[in-house]
C-alpha cells in the first residue's frame, strides 16, 4: 500500500450481502464515462493532511453510531450540510464523498485520481478545502475524494453519503465500543490507557496491519499479515496469493462460489469454516472465512495476506492508537457468540421512501429460499404476520441466521400475492 498518494487512494467496503455484478459495473462504467483517460493535473500532487481539532477540551466521548451489517455508521456534517451518514473505515486511506452528493453541494473538482477497490479501480474526483464535523471534532482543510458510493445505500437500508478514512482517524486515538455502539476520540498526547486489555502491535501502511495466526485443520497453523478493516462486514478474508500458496481451499469446507462486492467492482470468492484465529492473546474459533479468487485489485495483492473485519472486531472494545503503533482489545459480551452468516440463500436490498421496502436481489441455487420458491425481484411484505416495513433490513438478515428457524413469508411478485414457508439451515 505505502504512502497515500494521488494515484493510490485505497477504499474497500465489503457489504453484508453480495451486490449483483451488473449493478456495480454499471455504476463504475458511468464513473469512467464522466472522466477522460487523461486526468486533469491536480494543483498540489501531495495535499497536506486535514487539520483535526477538538472544538473544546481534549476528547469527544460517546458519539453514537449505528452498527449496520457490522459497519459503523455515524452522522457528520460536511461543510454546511445537514447531518449525513458516513462509514468509519480503517480500511480507507482517505475520506470519500458520494460523487452525486458532491454535485448537489456544488463542489468544484481540482483533478482526478484512481481509487483502488477490492477487485479493481475507479476514477475519483478530488475536492480540496472542505470541512467535516463530528460532535466536538472538526477536520478542516480536508481533501476529499468523490466516488459513486450511493449504490451502497440500498443494501444497507440507509442513505449513505461518504466514508471517514485514515486521513482523519490517524490523527486521533479512537475507541470503538461495539457493545455500547459509541465512539470515543482522544488527543494522542494526553491519552492514557488504564484498563486491562490485550495490546496488539500494529504497523501503518495507509491503514493498520497486524500479525495473526490461523489454524486451518490437519494440524496446520499459518501466520500472516492482516489489515484491520472496520469497513469489512465479514470476519476474515484471505487474499488470492495467500489462498493459493497455502492451498487453503483444500483444507477447509467451502460454500458455493459467490462474490465480494465493493467500490471498484466485485470479485469471485469462496466461503468456508476456519478452525481458529489468534489475535494477540485472544483466540476465536470456528469462524467463517472468505477466500478470494480475485485476479486484480487489493484482494489479489501479495503485499499482505488478507484482512480482519467487523465480525471479529464487534466482539471487542477496540482502541486504535496509531501514534504508539498499537491496537488494544477488550473482549465484550459478544466475544463467545458463534460465527454465523445467512442461512436463507437470500440477497436482500431495500428501495422506496425511507428504504422501507425489502426486495430480493438474488436467490442462491439449492438454498432454503430457492426450495421455498422465492425468486429474484420478489418483495417481502410480511414475516410471520408482521409487516416487513417494521423491520430494518439488518434485522431481517439477523433473523435469517438461525439454524432450523422457520418463517411464514408473505411476498409480492408483480401483481400476485404469495405465501411460503422458509425453513433456515446452515449453509456454511
Amino acid at each position: 500500500m505505502g504512502r497515500v498518494q494521488r494515484t493510490a487512494m485505497k477504499l474497500r467496503i465489503r457489504l453484508p450481502i453480495f451486490i449483483p455484478l451488473i449493478l456495480v459495473l454499471l455504476l463504475l462504467s458511468q464513473a469512467f464515462a464522466q472522466h477522460p483517460k487523461r486526468h486533469k493535473a491536480a494543483r498540489n500532487p501531495h495535499p497536506p493532511p486535514p487539520k483535526v481539532r477538538f472544538i473544546s477540551g481534549n476528547n469527544s466521548l460517546k458519539i453514537p453510531f449505528d452498527l449496520t451489517g457490522n459497519l459503523i455508521l455515524v452522522q457528520a456534517r460536511f461543510n454546511d450540510s445537514k447531518s449525513l451518514w458516513f462509514i468509519v473505515d480503517t480500511g480507507a486511506t482517505d475520506s470519500v464523498i458520494d460523487s452525486q452528493l458532491a454535485k448537489t453541494l456544488s463542489l468544484k473538482a481540482v483533478g482526478r485520481t484512481v481509487g483502488t477497490g477490492s477487485a479493481g479501480t475507479a476514477t475519483a474526483q478530488i475536492f480540496e478545502g472542505n470541512s467535516l464535523k463530528l460532535p466536538n471534532i472538526e477536520a478542516s482543510n480536508l481533501t476529499i475524494y468523490g466516488l459513486p458510493i450511493d449504490f451502497l445505500s440500498a443494501p444497507l437500508g440507509r442513505k449513505l453519503s461518504g466514508v471517514i478514512g485514515n486521513d482523519i482517524l490517524k490523527q486521533l486515538v479512537f475507541e470503538i465500543d461495539y457493545a455500547a455502539q459509541t465512539l470515543n476520540f482522544y488527543d494522542p498526547e494526553s491519552y492514557r490507557y488504564s484498563v486491562a486489555g490485550g495490546i496488539v502491535p500494529i504497523t501503518i501502511e495507509g491503514y493498520p496491519f497486524i500479525r495473526a495466526r490461523i489454524a486451518v485443520g490437519r494440524g496446520r497453523v499459518l501466520e500472516g499479515k492482516f489489515e484491520i478493516d472496520s469497513g469489512s462486514t465479514g470476519a476474515i478474508t484471505f487474499n488470492t496469493p495467500f489462498v493459493d500458496r497455502n492451498r487453503l481451499l483444500d483444507s477447509v469446507s467451502k460454500s458455493n462460489q459467490t462474490r465480494l462486492g465493493g467500490v471498484g467492482g466485485s470479485a469471485v470468492a469462496f466461503s468456508g469454516r476456519l478452525k481458529s484465529i489468534s489475535v494477540g492473546n485472544f483466540q476465536l474459533e470456528n469462524l467463517v472465512a472468505r477466500f478470494s479468487r480475485a485476479r486484480r485489485g487489493d484482494d489479489a495483492s501479495a503485499k499482505y495476506d488478507g484482512l480482519i473485519g467487523g465480525d471479529i472486531l464487534r466482539r471487542f472494545k477496540v482502541v486504535f492508537d496509531y501514534s504508539r503503533l498499537r491496537m488494544i482489545l477488550e473482549p465484550n459480551a459478544q466475544f463467545a457468540e458463534a460465527f454465523e452468516v445467512d442461512m436463507s440463500g437470500l440477497d436482500l436490498a431495500t428501495e422506496g421512501e425511507g428504504f422501507s421496502v425489502v426486495v430480493v436481489n438474488e436467490v442462491e441455487n439449492g438454498s432454503p429460499a430457492a426450495e421455498a420458491g422465492i425468486q429474484a425481484e420478489d418483495t417481502i411484505t410480511a414475516i410471520d404476520g408482521r409487516p416487513a416495513k417494521e423491520f430494518t433490513v439488518t434485522e431481517i438478515r439477523k433473523m435469517f441466521m438461525q439454524d432450523g428457524k422457520e418463517y411464514l413469508m408473505n411476498l409480492k411478485r408483480g401483481q400476485k400475492e404469495l405465501q411460503v414457508r422458509l425453513k433456515l439451515r446452515r449453509l456454511i
